[in-house]
């Protein structure tokens, strides 16, 4: 054995250095940062990151909050773990932290007995820190673990904040452009808010937010950064602002979006509140054109085509990515959808505009309605479109409280359909724009009709009443039920979503479908009253009746007008008034509001309708009013002298500018004022006892005027507007109604009427021989050209009997068919 390992020794001797026999070696430098096998190891603590490193915490007086786990990582930049995280504070009188890292503003519970633990209790400080006369003062903490301390952490300890105030932009910003947001802070001492901290700015001025302003003995106020710590803010919508923070200089700017007025939360020590506001400076112009720049063209059917849409701010600048609504005066053949793209569907004619609508558009907090010109409608330009060509249709024919049934005419064949027995006598029927429903209302429930297989596809009890309206979009049915004296809004999904007390008897919607105008007269009979009811999707039900501080000249309205724009609408009555969508009253004070108020003066313009229609080129209303017993016709010309509720850029003369423009909290909002010329003729050769309807073409040149009365041989009264000069007197003519090629000697009115969309043909019902006649529309109408009888067909609408069939309002059984009172059109594909 001697022998043996003697040898294995002269082995390892005779080995050159260098040489390493595998699995007998290690290398220990590798564990230990600087590599030479001693010092720190990779695995310790090399050094500790505690956040937030450059805003601090803040806590008022009492208050706790846990720190941030601190960052550990070693010398490699790898992850490090540490048994234990020792905490510390350069004065724990005033920011005391518990063994776990909770921060005391103040000092903790230790020792308490009782059975109460320590750490659970968190005292104010005393004495109460006071610097330069404000009660705030500051401490650092840190985090340690094995040999590594963290970077101190300032914590701002301060009496509770009670209120802040913004302090940024005081105009709106256009978009894309910045802010730097800053506040100022109240404290509350003996009852008192006074002044906590304020920017530079606010110092410099002496005008402090808070009641008492400086506290007793102090002469300045730090910024709020130095005093009480960063602030974070917020806003309540952020699609008009962003607010982003510069985590290195802990600024906060706010970035301008989309058209608005947003509040701003401003938080510091775990409370917040409203600060104020922000605003994205609003439209004051939007024009539409089509492709070529002209706003009166014509597209052929089928072809789709884009608006071209251009939407200038206050500040003059360009706004892009605005939620605008695009409006068509006739969706079912030319439709408006987003963006401005126009689809011709069916031949016609119609106006298209855009609206930026509060609030999908330049929304404002309701107390704010008006600032800088936020939460106020604008509205574009108007575009003519025409698509030429003749389309076939359905029309469907009714008559309310006198029939339980309804019946189809298909015009591409000219055969009469077979009666729908509905299961009550309706009270109403109203067809959707898109021409897919019909509904009917009664006392007992709604009923729905399909247009295009003519069987009832639904009835709904929970909604009964006299239907007054369809929304443009198909979305909604306005219902009044005249028992409970209550409107539905019904959704069409088959749900009332929104309730409003009050009768009827007419109303329209804007073709935006977020304005809805419901008018009620006294003459109407029980219950009913001499009111307005507006509804809009941003300020919601309003109401006005004679006598109110809303009223103006104020009478019930039988009938009413929307106008184009779709800036307001006229209510039939003596006088005749309008109504328009800017408010009166104060920016900033919700409760001296009117809206809807009276948009044009009637004692420039006093003038008696019965009934009203609005032409789709904007330039008329047109009104018809009984007069003895013969009709007075009125063509009001209208002018919308703004676009927007903003008031003028400059005054006076030489111009100056408007101190009042574009709107500060304090300024008085102005309503849209409507200016407008009437001229008048009387329909001659009519003698009637009430004016139904004065309907007019899709293309604005021509309007029947219906009627009741009792004369043998009745004819059919149309006016012409002048063309040429809409402030000037029309003409007016009469249809010859025929009884096949003979004049009818039988006809006593013609009582209801209706125009297909293509212009061709106008269907009017009339009393006395219960028939539809076709009045031919000549392409181009003119005093030489005059209109004709062409055709007549009978609807052959059962009477109801009294007493028997629920709703019906005769009083009296008839064994003859009634004449159809309500018409509706239906368009399809050319064929």
């Amino acid at each position: 054995m001697r022998r043996f390992l003697t040898l294995v020794c002269l082995l390892l001797l005779a080995i050159p250095a260098g040489v390493s026999i595998s699995g007998c070696s290690r290398n220990p430098g590798a564990n230990y940062c600087n590599g030479l096998g001693y010092g720190m190891k990779i695995t310790d603590v090399a050094s500790i990151t505690l956040a937030p490193a450059t805003t601090g915490i803040s806590i008022a007086y009492g208050q706790t909050h846990q720190a941030n786990s601190p960052q550990l990582v070693t010398c490699t930049g790898a992850t490090a773990s540490a048994g234990t995280i020792t905490w510390g504070t350069t004065n724990n009188q005033l920011v005391d932290i518990s063994p776990t890292g909770n921060i005391c503003a103040g000092t903790w519970n230790r020792n308490s007995g009782g059975g109460i633990a320590n750490y659970t209790i968190c005292s104010p400080p005393n004495p109460q820190p006071a610097t330069n006369g404000l009660p705030f003062a500051t401490a650092y903490i840190t985090a340690s673990a094995q040999t590594a301390v963290s970077n101190p952490v300032e914590v701002f300890v301060h009496a509770q904040v009670t209120s802040i105030s913004l302090v940024g932009p005081q105009a709106c910003l256009s978009q894309g452009t910045q802010a730097t947001l800053d506040a100022e802070a109240c404290f509350s001492q003996g009852g008192t808010q006074y002044e906590f901290c304020a920017p530079p700015s606010v110092a410099a001025t002496g005008k402090y937010a808070c009641l008492g302003g400086l506290p007793p003995g102090v002469s300045s106020v730090p910024d709020c950064t130095a005093a009480i710590g960063s602030l974070s803010y917020s806003p309540g919508t952020s699609s008009i602002g962003t607010v982003t923070t510069n985590t290195t200089t802990n600024q906060v700017t706010i970035t301008a979006n989309q058209p608005g007025t947003t509040v701003v939360t401003a938080s510091v020590a775990e409370s917040g509140s409203s600060a104020g506001y922000f605003t994205t400076c609003p439209p004051k112009s939007i024009s539409v054109t089509l492709a070529n720049g002209e706003t009166a063209g014509t597209i052929t059917q089928g072809v789709t085509q884009n608006l071209v849409t251009t939407i200038i701010d206050t500040n003059g600048n360009p706004i892009t990515g605005l939620s605008l609504d695009y409006q068509s005066t006739d969706p079912i053949d030319i439709s408006a959808g987003g963006g401005g793209s126009i689809t011709t569907s069916f031949p016609g004619v119609a106006s298209v505009y855009a609206i930026c609508q509060p609030g999908s558009c330049n929304p404002s907090p309701i107390n704010e309605i008006g600032l800088f010109g936020t939460g106020l409608p604008v509205t574009s330009n108007k575009v003519t479109i025409t698509t030429p060509g003749t389309a076939s249709d359905y029309v469907w024919f009714g008559a309310p409280g006198q029939s339980q049934y309804i019946v189809p005419v298909e015009l591409l064949t000219g055969t009469v359909g077979s009666t729908v027995h509905l299961p009550y006598v309706p009270n109403s029927m109203v067809m959707d724009r898109l021409g897919d429903s019909l509904y009917l209302g009664s006392d007992h429930e709604l009923m729905i009709v399909s247009v295009s297989t003519g069987t009832v596809t639904k009835q709904d009890n929970n909604a009964p009443g006299v239907v007054l309206a369809v929304s443009p979009d198909n979305s909604e049915l306005l219902i009044n039920d005249q028992i409970r004296q209550v409107f539905y809004v019904y959704g069409t999904s088959g749900t009332v979503t929104k309730t409003f007390g009050g009768m009827g008897s007419a109303a329209a919607w804007t073709p935006d479908s977020k304005t809805l105008y419901v008018t009620d007269t006294a003459s109407a009979g029980a219950g009913h009253s001499d009111t307005l009811y507006v509804y809009n999707a941003n300020t919601g039900w309003s109401s006005c009746s004679a006598g109110s501080p809303c009223a103006g000249d104020f009478s019930g309205a039988k009938n009413l007008a929307i106008t184009i724009p779709s800036v307001g609408a006229y209510l039939s009555g003596n006088p005749t008034v309008s109504r328009t969508w800017c408010p009166s009253g104060t920016v900033g004070n919700y409760n001296s509001m009117i809206f809807y108020p009276q948009g044009d003066e009637p004692s420039n313009n006093p003038i008696q309708t019965d009934a009203l229609a609005a032409t789709t080129d904007g330039n008329h209303i047109l009104g018809a009013a009984l007069n003895g017993s013969e009709i007075t016709l009125s063509d009001i010309n209208v002018s919308i002298p703004a676009l927007n509720c903003l008031p003028p850029q400059t005054i006076g003369t030489p111009p100056v500018p408007n101190p009042n423009y574009p709107l500060a909290l304090g300024d008085q909002l102005s309503p849209l004022l409507l200016t407008s010329t009437t001229v008048q003729t009387q329909l001659a050769q009519v003698s009637a006892t009430s004016v139904n309807q004065v309907v007019a073409s899709p293309q604005s040149n021509l309007a029947f005027i219906t009627y009741i009365g009792s004369t043998a041989g009745a004819q059919l009264p149309y006016y012409l507007p002048n063309q040429a000069n809409p402030e000037a007197l029309g003409t007016v003519g009469y249809v010859q109604l025929m009884s096949g090629s003979s004049p009818s000697t039988t006809v006593t009115a013609p009582i209801a009427g209706a125009f297909t969309p293509d212009d061709k043909l106008f269907f009017v019902s009339t009393a006395g021989d219960n028939m539809i006649h076709y009045i031919s529309i000549p392409i181009s109408v003119s005093a030489s050209t005059p209109l004709t009888d062409t055709h007549q067909i009978s609807p052959n609408l059962p009477a109801c009997t009294p007493g028997i069939d629920f709703g019906c309002t005769l009083t009296s059984p008839i064994t003859t068919p009634v004449p159809a009172t309500v018409i509706a059109v239906r368009p399809r594909s050319t064929t």
